[in-house]
């Protein structure tokens, strides 16, 4: 029987404690606290540098394939293409990418990145750098690797092959 108002539970009652133990059973559960975590670090960290994660996420992806399309940026970020729209008129408003006409191709841009682009890369890229090694200092290089590989391979699920995509 679906949950509705007509059967949920009272209120809990003065003085008990409140508990997410039979969430934490659940891998999923724990990467999305863990991922909120981190997210939340990273906001703080990109903010100086006038960058959200999405905007981070683009110039990476610009930096590490000049000439790429929106299309395939929006692909790669699994983000909607009205949402890379917003995300490379921000970026090219900063002065950080530059998008260029596609020969043969009216309706497709090359986005490169600017050598302001590279010099804000260059800085944040090493203040990201900076918050994973405090995120994480209390695992070491071997297990950090193991994680890594370890999330690379969950990714790689028949339904989310994310990896492979790359």
């Amino acid at each position: 029987m679906p949950l509705s108002k007509t059967n949920a539970t009272a209120p809990k009652a003065p003085g008990t404690s409140v508990s997410d133990k039979l969430l934490r059973q659940f891998i999923g559960y724990r990467v999305k606290r863990a991922n909120l975590l981190i997210q939340d670090d990273m906001a703080k960290t990109l903010e100086p540098f006038g960058l959200r994660t999405g905007t981070f996420s683009t110039l990476a992806v610009v930096i590490s394939s000049p000439g790429i399309s929106q299309s395939e940026l929006s692909d790669v970020l699994n983000i909607k293409r009205s949402g890379v729209v917003v995300v490379v008129d921000e970026l090219e408003r900063a002065g950080v990418l530059k998008r260029k006409p596609v020969k043969g191709d009216r309706r497709t841009n090359a986005l490169t990145v600017t050598a302001a682009g590279r010099r804000l890369w260059d800085k944040v890229e090493k203040a990201v750098q900076d918050h994973e090694k405090a995120l994480f200092n209390g695992l070491a290089p071997e297990e950090i690797a193991t994680l890594h590989d370890l999330l690379a391979r969950a990714t790689m699920s028949p339904k989310s092959d994310l990896e492979k995509k790359q």
